[in-house]
Parts: C-alpha cells; structure tokens; sequence
C-alpha cells in the first residue's frame, strides 16, 4: 500500500469528507486527470493506519491496513463513488479514534473482509469506525459522478490520549486468563439463534461483554432448551466456567442458570425498549429490544449492539446510570450517560467526549 506527499490535505478543514477536485499544481478548477475516488488524508502529526468499510455489491466489506505518515494522502478507492457513505477508521499509538458506533470486522495486517457480522466467531476482530458523508445522491438515470476527488481528515476523529482512557474492566474474573475459570452472576438473556449446521449459540449480556453458549455438548441439553425457551431481556443468575475469551465474547459452558427479580438496572433497560430517533437527523435511529440495540441509518441497519445499564464505567468520570453498548459479535465498549429518560425523550452523554444526543421516542415501523 502506498501513501503519497499531498499539498491540498489543508483546503478542507472544515469538514470531514468534503468534496475537492483536485489538480497537481493545486490550483482551482476540474481535475485534469479525471481522477475520481476516494481519499484519506493524514493531517495528524504522527504515523496512522487506516482501514475503510463500504457497501460492495450489496454486501458489505472492510480492507486495510494502509500506512499514512503525517502529511501524506492515501487513495483508497479509485473511480466514480457509488454509495454516498463510506466508513473509516485510523489507528495510531497514544493516539484516540472518535468512532461513531459504526461496527465493521478487521485483522491484523493486510486484510479484505466480506460481511460484518460475527466477526468474531470467524476468527477476526472488531472494531468501531466513522462515517464519510460524500454528499453523492443516486441518479436514477444511472449517469456517472462528476470527476471529483473526496478527501477525508483523520484529525476529525483522531485525538492524543489522556489519562482515564483505559478499557472496561469485565464481569468475569480473570476475563482474557486461561479456560476452566469459574463464574457466578447476574446477566440478561439476550436470544439464541440456530445455524444452518444444527449449531445453537445462545448469548447473554454481562456488564462489559458476552457470554456465548453453545449446543456443544459442554453445557447441559435441559439448560440449552430452557435459554431457548426464555423471552430476550430476561434477567438470570448463571454460574458455570469460561472455556475461551476473545475480545469481550466469552465461549462458556454453564452448569445452572435461575431467572432472578428485576433490579432497578434491568427495569431501567426495560423502560429504554422502543424506537428512538434522533431529533438531529431523522435517519439516525435506533431500535432496543431486550438487551439490544439495532442500529439504522434510514431503513439500512448498521449494527448490532448488547446492552446493558450500569452504575459506573472505568472510562467515564461522573455517576451513572450508564448505558454501556457493546458489538455484538466482540469488539470496544462504549458508555453512554443517561442525563434524562422520560416516556418520550432519552437524552445521553457520549463518554468521553460528552456529546450530547437527544432522541425522540418514535414507536412506529420503518419504511
């Protein structure tokens, strides 16, 4: 992968995926080339890695890593662009990636991912990235796209660490150690699902992650049936041994599980259940069901998320409640204050930044 000096990286400043077109000599005009595509420019001032997702022929898929030292430009797509958002995130040491809840799978090294689902039950990681608006509206005649470069800031979304950043602390003692570690605690049931291959996985919301059981034979049939049996958003109490941990997913074997009352917590997620929309983007919209959040911009989902509300998280300063919001399949956790929560009005903090977010309660189905 290439990066190459740019001169122009500064004529954008004001947004993250602003429209330029762009000339060698740098002055104003059509590009005499005709290049269109994409590119990603590294106004930081040190080395990042750069991965980028988007809709591929009706699939999504995520590929990176490119090397962008400072002041450098990498074009990670040439040619018309067909889809108006794209998604990116960078990665540097000391350095904080402000992601906007997006959800795509990577790897280490060079990697071209098809799908963003289970990332890591196939063996990838996972990993939160931000939007590119390129302003790009379909024309139904099916005529191309001006030739136009759109270039993208890392410094939008890419910060210096400070202190107080460090990552969630788990539910289970010695999360990441060797299998065989014993477990005893409160979760929430949140659905099983049955593969194609007879395969049940079954997965259940800690406080900072996922346990996943599975009809492998390690857990008891009778507890599989009754998991299989319970409503998403059930509150239970299940002790057993983890058997391998990967990125917030633990792979558990359980040997009890007991519904138990609902605690103010578990209430409090009960009352989040609904449509929320965002009262500063009509197509920014969520949907909670039991201890899930899926995500959508107009009808596209995004991702999925496993929710749960606690007092405290180890990267946010201030008390609680928090909304903690985890990918489904593995991957960051990020925490959410819950400044207000009324019939029909959820306002939130986005930590650590403190974003505010208000949502609009919005019951109906989508388009």
């Amino acid at each position: 992968m290439r990066a190459r000096l740019i001169l122009a990286f500064l004529l954008a400043p004001l947004g993250l995926a602003l429209p330029v077109q762009v000339e060698a000599a740098g002055a104003d005009g059509p590009d005499s080339s005709g290049y269109t595509g994409l590119e990603i420019c590294n106004d930081t001032a040190v080395p990042q890695s750069v991965s980028l997702a988007y809709r591929d022929d009706g699939r999504w898929m995520s590929h990176g890593w490119w090397a962008l030292p400072p002041e450098t430009c990498e074009r990670v797509l040439d040619g018309a662009l067909k889809n108006r958002f794209y998604y990116f995130r960078s990665e540097a040491q000391n350095w904080q990636f402000l992601d906007e809840r997006i959800s795509f799978c990577t790897a280490p090294g060079d990697f071209t991912i098809y799908g963003d689902r289970d990332c890591a039950i196939r063996g990838y990681d996972s990993a939160f990235f931000a939007k590119i608006d390129t302003n790009i509206v379909a024309d139904p005649s099916g005529s191309a796209q001006p030739s136009a470069a759109y270039v993208a800031q890392i410094s939008r979304h890419s910060r210096p660490k400070t202190g107080g950043t460090g990552p969630i602390s788990s539910a289970i003692p010695g999360e990441g150690a060797t299998a065989d570690t014993i477990f005893d605690q409160n979760v929430t049931f949140q659905g099983c699902e049955e593969r194609g291959d007879g395969r049940v996985i079954c997965k259940l919301v800690m406080g900072a992650g996922q346990l996943c059981v599975t009809n492998d034979g390690m857990t008891d049939p009778a507890i599989i049936d009754r998991l299989q049996a319970l409503d998403p958003g059930t509150p239970v109490r299940v002790s057993g041994e983890s058997l391998a941990s990967g990125d917030r997913v633990t792979f558990a074997s359980l040997n009890s599980l007991t519904e138990r009352a609902e605690t103010r917590h578990d209430l409090m997620l009960d009352d989040l259940a609904g449509r929320w929309v965002s009262q500063a983007d009509a197509y920014d919209l969520f949907i909670i069901e039991g201890a899930s959040r899926h995500n959508f911009y107009g009808s596209v989902e995004t991702m999925t998320e496993l929710l749960s509300v606690q007092t405290a998280c180890d990267d946010a300063l201030g008390v609680g409640p928090y909304l903690v919001a985890q990918a489904e399949d593995g991957g960051p956790t990020h925490c959410y204050r819950i400044i207000s929560l009324t019939e029909n009005e959820l306002v939130l903090s986005y930590m650590p930044r403190g974003t505010e977010l208000r949502y609009q309660r919005q019951d109906l189905p989508l388009n």
